[in-house]
């Protein structure tokens, strides 16, 4: 599985910068500059940075500019596996036969320094980012075009070669491709995509991926259009001494027709993990098949039809296909919709006794899944198309919307995967680090707000059912790694609150509050001095056990118990819940005066043991108020001082921020490659002391760690800098992100740690959430919104709740403040909303559908009404006006 590629440090140096299609934002830098690694004055061009708040357009990526060959965005359903789009429309990749691969493309590359595996990049260390995948095709697809008008015929498919410019927008969940070519009497877009309906778990998880054509004729005469879409049987794919032929026959829905793809061989075919089925159809009832298509595509190929069942040994290309022929008259418009299923069940892990793939339980073969598609196509595709435009109808940045969401692609490749009894089971990055980690799915945010019912069938079936132990610790990695890990217990007891938040009813946290108790009282019990600050070396998400008290893990403790506090309140647990309070009361105090040394918050040693392991001490750490960070996410106020925190953060924005990595790369060796010269980020670890010794006197492979840009720790402080009002500070942090990841250089939907699509980058939706500035209870019908980032003081966005999702939006008027909420799918119960509005109002007028309904001012909060359980359906608007 592993290649080897003989590229140079200085090659891919020169290739991140020279082909990269983007400005110069900061500098000149002086030599000085470049001596310190990282300058102190960023030097940021200012135009640039205004540009961050500009609404603008859609990131589009243009053939012309050599811009799509590393495209790789996922449109398989979650947990189905991974395959990628690429910039031209074409599929790729296919990573669906449970092949169990570290890393999207396993290989090595050569390095000029040391990392973690020596002078060599494996996909962990960022192999797919020094040098990316592309053009890998295991499976023959595509589509073609014959276009005819009166004695003109022309072919087109989906390669750079045939198209003048083809233009690829990445508006994630939905990709728009327009294919140009000025001599044509048509213009002819694609939307690609799988269904993706947030709170639909199961719908979202269907191994699919649909093709939607918009052709319009733009001549003043009529054309004739036919499509063809061709897909490759490659059942049996990684074991074809076991095959014996490969079927392809026919099939009828009520809306469409498709060919089936299965295979047979040998009895031990059936438990290999590449058995299974796929299937193409069009979804029109007048659609054509053919069985064996023969390569490459010619006019003839459109009108070869064969519906009857062709067998090919294992040596012979055996490819199925479907026409569409269509009849556009002057200024028509038509789309036209394909779709591709595969159904591959033999999935299964050492780590873990079940086996099976999720989808499998639900369809017996990919044709049902064609079934289901067609039955249910309008309800999918509208409800995706619903989503994708919720989303994207907003005052936010474009751009911003873009990256805050991308990452949630994680759970559409093999770094998730849900087993056939509905298990979830998922790796740090796909195939490396087993075991759903702790200490790393802690920082995603957007499942627990997108997929709320995904994340608590984990957090009772995982962390607390397999993973707890009679002394309320939970295992980091279930099965895989049976120990606890401190930042893992404490990100899980925060998102058992986030889950109950994210619930219609108590019914979550009342079923579970004995053990969630537990779990809290483990982790206060780490606190072995009784002074609320943990101080017990266990194991943490740097893959070490560090001694003493270390503020981004006090921190995290105090925020777990703060938030254990308030379950415990709301379960009716008074005492435990003053034991909580106490314990964040001394917490706050004792690491607020040991713990901050005047700038930022800091690691005070073991009194025995002293800097002998690793630690972070005295310097600046990328985390150091990630518990604060994780406070703001679930509304649990303040739990740090707030002039010590943005202290904090602007030391990580001095000392640990550059617009250009190269200087400080070149002198702190040993991390590995997620940002190269030319590129900037936040490194991990700065020293502003410039101590000889820095992370302790013992010299590990871990202090690698110290001096990297991993894009998940990078979110999670710009999701924090946003909640602090450092709002351009956050956006330029992001656009770093973002702009290390441009499709010139990379592929734009792979953020890499260890390993591809890692899952700690999903703690980018946590920055949209700071900056819509939303606080959500659904057992008690709260909704709060304090938008950190306007558009000339106007804002709209997307929100989601626990039963529904839709579109918020506020405007000043001239008297005051106009508030809608319009649910796009599903329902929301409400009691309360509360607004950022300072200023009492002399009337308040809600009105539903345009009805004026009851309501009561606040008596507390001048910005905040309340309801008798309003309940707003699917398609109705709730208009609040201040006045």
């Amino acid at each position: 599985m592993e290649r080897r590629y003989f590229l140079k440090t200085a090659g891919l140096f020169s290739a991140s910068l020279m082909t990269s299609n983007l400005p110069v934002i900061a500098g000149p830098f002086t030599e000085q500059d470049r001596l310190s690694g990282i300058p102190t004055d960023k030097k940021l061009d200012p135009m640039w940075i205004k540009s961050l708040f500009q609404r603008g357009n859609p990131t589009t990526y243009r053939a012309s500019r050599k811009e799509l060959d590393f495209i790789g965005m996922p449109v398989g359903g979650q947990f189905t596996g991974t395959l990628y789009l690429g910039g031209d429309g074409r599929l790729w990749l296919w990573d669906i036969f449970n092949d169990n691969r570290e890393g999207i493309e396993p290989k090595r590359v050569p390095w000029d320094t040391e990392v973690h595996a020596g002078k060599t990049i494996r996909s962990r260390d960022g192999a797919a980012y020094v040098a990316p995948a592309k053009d890998i095709r295991p499976v023959e697809q595509g589509f073609a075009f014959k276009i005819s008008q009166g004695t003109k015929t022309w072919i087109k498919t989906l390669e750079k070669k045939d198209w003048e410019e083809i233009i690829f927008a990445a508006s994630y969940p939905v990709a728009n491709i327009k294919y140009v070519d000025k001599n044509l009497p048509v213009e002819i877009e694609a939307e690609v995509f799988t269904p993706f309906i947030p709170l639909n778990v199961d719908d979202s998880g269907l191994p699919l991926t649909l093709y939607r054509f918009r052709l319009k004729n733009i001549s003043d005469k009529k054309i004739k259009v036919s499509i063809i879409g061709w897909l490759e049987n490659k059942t049996g794919i990684k074991n074809p001494e076991w095959v014996t032929n490969r079927s392809n026959r026919t099939f009828s829905t009520e809306d469409g027709r498709g060919v089936i793809m299965q295979v047979s061989g040998k009895e031990d075919l059936l438990k290999t993990p590449d058995f299974g089925t796929m299937t193409i159809i069009g979804f029109n009832k007048k659609a054509q098949t053919n069985t064996q298509l023969i390569l490459p595509v010619e006019s003839s190929s459109f009108n070869s039809k064969n519906s009857d069942p062709h067998l090919s040994n294992p040596n012979e290309a055996a490819i199925g296909s479907v026409t569409i022929d269509l009849e556009l008259m002057q200024g028509q418009t038509t789309k036209e919709t394909f779709g591709l299923t595969w159904h591959f069940p033999n999935l299964a892990f050492k780590e873990i006794p079940e086996t099976g793939r999720y989808y499998a339980s639900k369809f017996k073969d990919a044709q049902a899944v064609a079934e289901y598609t067609s039955k249910n196509l309008d309800r999918l595709i509208n409800k995706t198309l619903a989503f994708k435009n919720c989303w994207y109808d907003s005052t936010l940045p474009h751009w911003f919307l873009e990256r805050t969401l991308i990452n949630t692609s994680c759970l559409q490749t093999t770094t998730a995967h849900r087993m056939s009894d509905g298990r979830f089971y998922f790796w740090e990055g796909v195939g490396c680090c087993p075991g759903t980690c702790t200490h790393v799915w802690q920082y995603a945010q957007a499942g627990g707000r997108l997929f709320p019912a995904m994340e608590k069938e984990i957090r009772e079936r995982i962390d607390l059912g397999k993973s707890l132990q009679p002394d309320g610790s939970m295992w980091y990695r279930c099965e895989a790694d049976r120990r606890p890990a401190v930042d893992g217990q404490a990100g899980t007891i925060l998102r058992f609150y986030r889950e109950h938040l994210m619930s219609a009813d108590d019914q979550f946290l009342r079923k579970n509050w004995p053990s969630i108790k537990k779990t809290i009282e483990f982790l206060m019990s780490l606190d072995k001095n009784g002074d609320g600050m943990e101080d017990t070396p266990v194991e943490n998400t740097l893959d070490a056990m560090w001694g003493g008290e270390i503020a981004w893990i006090v921190g995290l403790c105090i925020a777990a118990v703060s938030a254990g506090e308030k379950m415990a309140e709301e379960a009716g647990d008074q005492l435990f819940a003053v034991q909580c309070k106490n314990y964040v009361n001394r917490g706050k105090s004792n690491m607020e005066k040991y713990l901050f040394n005047g700038e930022y918050f800091i690691h005070r040693p073991d009194e025995k043991t002293g800097r002998q392991k690793i630690g972070s001490y005295n310097t600046c750490h990328i985390d150091q108020v990630y518990g604060q960070s994780w406070a703001h996410q679930v509304g649990l106020g303040r739990i740090l001082d707030r002039v010590q925190t943005l202290s904090a953060l602007k030391a990580l924005w001095k000392y640990n921020f550059t617009p250009d990595v190269g200087p400080y790369i070149k002198d702190h060796t040993g991390g590995r490659p997620y940002a190269l010269a030319g590129e900037g980020g936040m490194i991990m670890n700065s020293n502003p002391g410039n101590e000889e010794k820095p992370y302790g006197d013992e010299v590990t492979w871990q202090m690698g760690y110290f001096h990297e840009c991993m894009s998940g720790f990078e979110h999670q402080v710009a999701s924090h800098m946003m909640a602090e009002g450092m709002i351009e500070e956050a956006l330029v942090l992001t656009r770093m992100i973002h702009d290390r990841y441009h499709a010139s250089k990379r592929n734009p939907f792979n953020e890499i740690e260890c390993s591809d699509h890692y899952a700690r980058a999903m703690a980018s939706y946590g920055t949209f959430i700071s900056a819509c500035g939303v606080h959500y209870h659904g057992p008690k019908g709260i909704l709060k919104v304090n938008p950190r980032l306007k558009n000339e003081g106007a804002f709209k966005a997307a929100f989601t709740t626990a039963e529904g999702w839709g579109t918020y939006s506020q405007e000043q008027t001239d008297n005051g403040l106009k508030v809608s909420i319009r649910i796009v799918h599903g329902k929301l119960m409400i009691n309360e909303l509360v607004t950022d509005l300072d200023k009492p109002s002399k009337q308040i007028v809600g009105r539903l559908n345009g009805k004026t309904i009851e309501l009561i001012p606040s008596a507390d909060e001048s910005g905040a009404v309340h309801f008798n359980h309003l309940n707003i359906s699917e398609g109705e608007e709730l208009v609040v006006s201040f006045g």
